[in-house]
């Protein structure tokens, strides 16, 4: 075993600020034909080193330790992520301890996968403002008293460089540089920089940090939690199972469905008008995808579908009942029941919704630019102009032409599919 770092953290019932945390333990669950259903689950893609060691670990009666790691980058958990947090939930109800690890250090570097580009830093306030409501999100699929909450920066505001160093030289370039995205950008001869490059290790050594026995990620994540497994190995001389979980992507291209970075997801805090809409807004290859990975319905209701599909059934039909599933999930089924009926109001018979937000300005009229930058409807001015460029703003139904378009107390604004606005 290396020695390397000065401090470990072990596994506690401490959260943040130090404060003593209660977690129910549910009872450890050793039963064969259940670890296997866990371990052959439409969730999972690949287990390290296999699913047999997996098996021996899971059945041997001792509690093991998962984590998963999320880093702020942005203010929401999105359907990506809930595959994970199904994962987890079926870890403890096997009887196994779960950690979420926030990157509230990590995130500031912003971890390289898929990227062409050098990803931007973020700073410490904008990391806090994003996870502000990370855990409230969590909560909505994995109960509060399930899993402990870690932060990643409580290890690394501490290491020295020594500490760091010795880390480091575990591994090398040649290592490092393998990766897929590193060889396009080099290939492109686009920049990498030296904290995307080193990232891969942070991330691994937080497993050593919380001494885990295994990590929750999805396959994108492979390269980075197989730095962890190498770390576990040669740090604290035991094994560590690594649960790839399968990723929302589009069947017809291949891409991701959700993506924080390009803004196009379905957040656990969408209001349920807004999760049930962008659904329906999703492209029909989407649908099987997000009913397999991002909803617990037994697969036996994923195979319906497929079915259907195949057999010419509208899509439209099963998009709607994807719609109100997730709504459900999340809003429970009340919310679900009137977010269907204000989708069909609005988008199938043309009429308004029932609530609309409002925006109060002074005098008789407001340019339609400014109205909607104030009222939060776009994020910009030149967003607005784009928006009315391609026609995609209307004044009580009527399509706005020009920026400088009047608009007066009492009118009704429609900006794309979805989002209205009120005059006052």
């Amino acid at each position: 075993m290396l020695a390397l770092c000065r401090f470990s953290v072990k596994s506690r019932k401490v959260g943040a600020g130090g404060v003593l945390l209660k977690y129910k333990m549910a009872k450890i669950i050793t039963d064969e034909n259940r670890i296997k259903e866990f371990l052959e689950s439409r969730y999972v893609e690949t287990v390290l080193p296999s699913k047999e060691k997996a098996e021996e670990m899971l059945s041997s009666g001792r509690q093991l330790t998962f984590y998963l790691g999320i880093d702020p980058t942005g203010p929401d958990i999105h359907l990506g992520h809930t595959t994970n947090l199904f994962v987890l939930k079926e870890l403890f109800q096997l009887g196994h301890k779960i950690v979420l690890l926030i990157g509230d250090f990590t995130a500031m570097i912003g971890d390289p996968t898929d990227k062409e580009a050098v990803r931007r830093p973020l700073t410490g306030k904008e990391v806090k403002e994003n996870m502000r409501t990370y855990l409230d999100q969590v909560r909505k699929i994995l109960s509060k008293d399930s899993f402990e909450t870690k932060y990643n920066g409580k290890w690394y505001r501490k290491m020295l460089t020594e500490e760091w160093l010795k880390l480091t030289s575990l591994f090398t370039q040649q290592q490092m540089v393998g990766r897929d995205m590193f060889q396009e950008r080099i290939k492109k001869d686009k920049p990498i920089s030296l904290q995307e490059f080193v990232y891969p290790v942070l991330q691994g050594y937080d497993s050593v940090a919380m001494e885990v026995d295994g990590e929750i990620g999805g396959k994108d994540q492979m390269f980075n939690m197989m730095v962890g497994r190498d770390l576990v190995n040669k740090i604290l001389g035991k094994e560590k199972l690594v649960i790839t979980t399968r990723l929302l992507e589009n069947l017809a291209t291949g891409k991701k469905i959700m993506s924080k970075s390009e803004g196009q997801y379905i957040s656990l805090n969408d209001s349920p008008q807004e999760m049930f809409g962008k659904t329906m807004a999703m492209p029909d290859s989407a649908i099987v995808p997000l009913l397999a990975y991002a909803t617990e319905l037994p697969d036996s209701e994923v195979d319906r579908a497929q079915k259907k599909l195949s057999a010419g059934e509208n899509p439209r039909n099963l998009k709607e009942e994807l719609a109100f599933e997730l709504v459900r999930m999340y809003h429970g089924e009340k919310e679900a029941k009137k977010a269907k009926d204000e989708f069909r109001k609005v988008f199938s018979e043309g009429q308004l919704p029932e609530e609309i937000k409002e925006y109060k300005f002074s005098g008789d009229s407001i340019v339609i630019v400014d109205l909607l930058e104030g009222s939060g409807t776009v994020g910009s001015r030149s967003e607005a102009k784009r928006l009315i460029d391609e026609g995609a703003v209307k004044v009580n139904g009527k399509t706005v032409s020009g920026w400088d378009y009047e608009v007066e107390r009492g009118d009704v604004i429609k900006v794309g599919p979805r989002k209205f606005v009120r005059a006052v």
